[in-house]
């Protein structure tokens, strides 16, 4: 196994590792030794990658939301921001990693999700000349697909993604 897959390997097992835990305990009662026991690392794997749990949850979102933009980068043709295409891929994407999601959201870091959205959306959506308006619409929006997001999956909700895309574009027609 190379370096990078072995540095990949260890994160994802921190990654679930802390997710199965936080079924149990809070983020403030799990000891790195219980954290580095349960995943299968040494502790000096943990300070190697992290300087805190949280940073366990933000590598692993980041290294997410980088292969998300690098999946729509090899699109053709990008899109408006709230077309039907780029919402169903956002929410087929992200709903791969629903448990993960949960997690966030249950441990008080939901708000690295919305960041990681809002980030994106600007980032691909926005620039200084389609002006203010245009950057709070945006903004707007990222936030709506955080909360529709967070409740249809909170609350187990029944419907497809393609359904909750559907209402989302009926909002933003």
């Amino acid at each position: 196994m190379s370096t990078n897959h072995s540095k990949q390997f260890s994160r994802d097992c921190m990654v679930q590792a802390l997710m199965q835990l936080l079924q149990t305990k809070s983020l403030s009662n799990i000891t790195i030794s219980e954290l580095t026991e349960r995943a299968g690392v040494s502790r000096m794997t943990y300070y190697r990658n992290y300087n805190s749990m949280d940073e366990i949850f933000i590598s692993y979102l980041k290294d997410l939301v980088d292969a998300y933009r690098q999946d729509v980068a090899a699109w053709p043709d990008k899109g408006n921001y709230n077309d039907y295409r780029n919402m169903l891929h956002c929410y087929e994407y992200f709903d791969h990693y629903r448990e993960f999601i949960a997690c966030l959201v249950n441990t008080g870091l939901g708000h690295l999700l919305l960041q990681a959205l809002d980030s994106y959306i600007l980032d691909t959506y926005y620039t200084e000349d389609k002006g203010r308006d245009f950057y709070y619409t945006l903004r707007a929006f990222s936030g709506s697909l955080y909360n529709i997001y967070v409740t249809w999956i909170m609350e187990n909700s029944m419907e497809s993604a393609e359904e909750i895309v559907s209402i989302i574009c009926k909002i933003y027609s």
